[in-house]
């Protein structure tokens, strides 16, 4: 029976490329104007159009919200041969009665925590871009012009829903400092543009971001003639980035029908998104523990694995983390592990190996899907580039901490695809540092067209 399971969970370098092959075919379909309604992965554009190149010099400005934290972070950028980067950063808090408020109490507590920041810096007359990371479900319309779909994280603020972000983070600003010239180039950036934007300003081959946590995404480098959802894009030259939200691959095609295990569907059951992420669901850090609970409780159950578990925990959904499971693969085999997540062993040493190996055949598994997302981006990226070396800066609480999952990646992209020149760069603070890059980078490319 738990060889049943683990065998469930092991995809052939075969079948792995032919679902590459199907995720290929979805990035055209998000990029055509005729298909994209259609298409599951939406391919939005990010209107960032480039990456730092060294040039950029000076201060500037981030601000990052994304749950009950707000972050402001200064950036001093200094360029020359070997550029250098300093930061500077505050977090703050935003109370319940904010996130539930109105739009207007929430942007002005926010203008009010940036006010504060530079009064203690002393820099309250200096002009500064604003990169602003806003880590909710947008529309982009151009690159100061960001839409709020619909709140999450516990958020409900009134009037902000179909509103532009960055025009109300400027209204806020305005009323607050009206007396001031504090320049504002609020450029609402996504946290995986960032987090390419971020490393690329280390490593200049930087072309795709990958975020690996909590949920995943991919953005990547796009030739903007091939993004037929712009204006006139037959005419256009150059790159844009392109924020895939390739969560979504498999939803409505099936593509990962016959892979999908009985767990998974009772992870998707049970999920706030029935029927939607289902490839995001096989992968990110938000799963794989709950993932590895069903499996542990059914096999122990019926008898294949421990003879007594804590009901107090693992038998409830979110009794067993992600972090559990990187504590297993990272301690085996000692035991210590075992009894700290609170299920009690009182079976044989086997019991414990089987339970590695199913956490084991859930990270090559979540690293395996991840791998053929990369391969199917880099090859897209070929088509305008050329067959050149490609660099994925990476991010988030999985590729970071989990022991095995970067290697898993790395090695396995580079065994199913061993023609494509690929290395993974860990990124740094995609939302911050990342964001306060597109900002400077939005700024020389404006100083650019001005002159």
């Amino acid at each position: 029976m738990v060889d049943h399971v683990i065998e469930s969970l092991s995809l052939s370098d075969d079948h792995l490329m032919r679902l590459s092959s199907k995720m290929s075919q979805e990035l055209v379909r998000g990029l055509h104007q005729s298909t994209n309604d259609e298409a599951e992965i939406k391919m939005l554009p990010s209107f960032v159009t480039s990456t730092p190149d060294g040039s950029e010099n000076g201060e500037f400005l981030a601000l990052d919200l994304g749950g009950t934290n707000f972050r402001i972070i200064l950036v001093k950028i200094q360029s020359g041969d070997s550029p250098k980067i300093q930061m500077d950063n505050q977090v703050y808090a935003i109370s319940n009665e904010l996130m539930t408020g109105t739009g207007t109490q929430l942007f002005d507590h926010m203008v009010n925590c940036l006010w504060d920041f530079l009064v203690e810096r002393d820099m309250m007359c200096q002009l500064l871009p604003i990169g602003f990371t806003f880590s909710f479900p947008t529309k982009n319309l151009g690159i100061k012009q960001t839409i709020l779909v619909n709140w999450s994280k516990g958020f409900t603020a009134t009037g902000v829903v179909g509103e532009d972000i960055g025009q109300l983070l400027n209204d806020a600003i305005n009323r607050k400092f009206k007396n001031f010239e504090l320049k504002i180039m609020a450029t609402v950036v996504n946290d995986t543009v960032g987090t390419l934007v971020s490393c690329a300003f280390d490593h200049h081959d930087t072309c795709m971001g990958l975020i690996v946590g909590t949920g995943t995404n991919m953005c990547y480098m796009e030739a903007q003639s091939n993004i037929e959802l712009l204006n006139n894009h037959k005419t256009l030259e150059g790159e844009m980035c392109i924020n895939t939200e390739w969560g979504a691959f498999g939803d409505n095609s099936g593509a990962l029908d016959e892979i999908k295990t009985s767990y998974d569907i009772d992870i998707d059951r049970n999920s706030p998104n029935v029927g939607q992420h289902i490839f995001e669901k096989m992968i990110s850090g938000m799963y794989m523990g709950e993932l590895a609970r069903l499996i542990i409780v059914d096999l122990s159950n019926k008898g294949h694995l421990f003879q007594s578990i804590d009901s107090n925990s693992l038998f409830y959904k979110s009794g067993f983390s992600t972090a559990f499971v990187s504590q297993i693969l990272h301690s085996f085999p000692s035991i210590w592990c075992f009894n700290k997540i609170n299920f009690v062993i009182v079976t044989k040493e086997i019991n414990k190996k089987l339970c590695c190996y199913i956490c084991e055949s859930l990270s090559i598994r979540a690293a395996s899907l991840c791998a053929i997302g990369v391969i199917a981006v880099a090859r897209k990226i070929i088509e305008h580039r050329g067959q050149r070396h490609l660099v994925v800066g990476v991010d988030g609480s999985v590729y970071r901490k989990h022991p095995t999952f970067k290697s898993l990646l790395i090695n396995t992209t580079h065994r199913l695809a061993p023609e494509l020149n690929i290395d993974f760069q860990l990124s740094t603070d995609g939302s911050g540092r990342g964001a306060a890059l597109v900002a400077a980078v939005e700024s020389r490319i404006q100083h650019i067209v001005t002159q």
